[in-house]
């Protein structure tokens, strides 16, 4: 049953440089903190403001003296110590960002690492030490099998954590669904001050209707849910999936880029780097779009640990994600490595050659910076695909100088000491 409220007061809210115009009761009388005023006199079937009330469409200009700027702030920030402030921010505050990758990748660990470290205030940023309530949606694993046991191994707050329910007197299966629960989602998160709503993954959440090959359709979905986090003051993690076509860009790889594009903030991408022969792998998490900071920043290897969760009812077993150390080795990188396994054999095996002589000559013993190994392979005729495929055939690892800070990176050969001193 649609229920019609009487207008009698109108929103006066700016979104988008122009009043809401939405009527009180569609605000739930104002429960959301917008201003109102009165409707006029005279409202024809008390829907909308009365025709002496002036046009409805106007341009409202402001100088942009008159404009307020305020420094990005930032849920996660990784800065280390002696750079300039918030100069390696990776996830900003009220926006939208997604976590990416292929399946089995951690991407729902790593969301819940996030949730953790969130609700005990131990995420290094804007809300370190000041832990917060968080809205986790999940509509692919089952949270008595799965997400709680994960947030308990995580070492999450449980109390501040809340699954998310719908209750529909005319729908008795009713789920989550963009963009119909919105104003619901945002009344929830501004009286329970949530920090943040995770949404794993986030196109399942699209209404039905909603066709999700059509990028003006899911936008068109999310952004009153993107506007009601930077408004109401909570970040969204939304996790989606890779698609197999795409190329080596991260961001062109995800189901949907058509429509994130222009609304994400940031992309975190994840992959897995297979060693030769299949061992020694690792896997990789990169920052690959960042609108609000710095792009470059490092990225990190991570490890999905198996972890048993005692239950009233005996062990539960799940996964746990763990962050782990910087590397040069990024997703992008990765993706090209994948590209390139179409490479002829005899341009293979000269990259290989060249790869080892190079850094085997004159006082390199065995390393060199990697920008100079590119520059010279370049000029050797050595394409980048191929120098990258020799690289992981010759095992190279990537390492820091030991006791030199803001030590570069340098590839090293297998078999040779880690270095006391920076090169010449």
């Amino acid at each position: 049953m649609t229920t019609h409220y009487e207008a009698t007061q109108y929103c006066t809210e700016m979104v988008e440089g122009r009043p809401c115009d939405n009527i009180e009761g569609s605000h739930l009388n104002g429960r959301m903190g917008h201003p109102f005023r009165p409707a006029a006199t005279g409202s024809p079937n008390g829907v909308g403001p009365a025709e002496d009330a002036g046009p409805r469409r106007s341009l409202l200009l402001r100088p942009a003296s008159a404009i307020k700027i305020k420094p990005v702030r930032w849920l996660w920030d990784t800065t280390p110590e002696g750079a300039p402030p918030t100069s390696h921010g990776r996830i900003p505050m009220y926006s939208l960002v997604l976590a990416a990758g292929g399946p089995g990748l951690g991407k729902s660990q790593f969301a819940v690492w996030l949730v953790a470290r969130i609700t005990t205030g131990t995420l290094p940023g804007e809300l370190y030490d000041k832990p917060r309530p968080v809205i986790y949606a999940a509509a692919e694993d089952s949270w008595t099998y799965t997400i709680a046991p994960r947030l308990v191994a995580a070492g999450a707050d449980l109390d501040l954590v809340f699954h998310v329910a719908v209750r529909d007197e005319e729908m008795a299966h009713a789920r989550l669904t963009l963009p119909v629960d919105t104003s619901l989602l945002a009344r929830e998160a501004e009286e329970r001050s949530v920090a943040l709503l995770v949404m794993d993954p986030l196109l399942s959440y699209i209404d039905k209707g909603v066709n999700d090959y059509k990028a003006s359709e899911v936008r068109a979905a999310l952004e009153p849910l993107v506007a009601a986090a930077d408004r109401h003051h909570f970040t969204i993690l939304g996790l989606a999936h890779f698609t197999k076509a795409g190329g080596t860009d991260p961001l062109s790889r995800v189901a949907g880029s058509g429509a994130f594009g222009q609304l994400i903030r940031g992309l975190i991408a994840f992959a897995r780097d297979e060693g030769e022969d299949g061992t020694d792998d690792k896997f990789v998490m990169s920052l690959e779009k960042n609108n609000l900071g710095r792009l470059g920043l490092p990225s990190h290897e991570y490890v999905i640990q198996p972890v048993t969760v005692q239950t009233d009812e005996g062990p539960s077993y799940v996964s746990k994600f763990t962050l782990g150390t910087e590397t040069d080795t990024s997703v992008r990188n990765i993706m090209r490595d994948e590209a390139s396994i179409g490479l002829d054999k005899a341009e293979r095996t000269e990259a290989v050659e060249w790869l080892e002589d190079y850094l085997t000559q004159g006082d390199r013993a065995g390393e060199a910076l990697p920008k100079e190994v590119q520059n010279a392979a370049a000029k050797a005729g050595i394409t980048p695909n191929a120098l990258r495929d020799a690289k992981k055939k010759l095992k190279i690892k990537s390492v820091k100088p030991k006791g030199v800070k803001d030590a570069s990176w340098l590839w090293q050969l297998p078999d040779y000491a880690p270095t006391d001193e920076p090169p010449p």
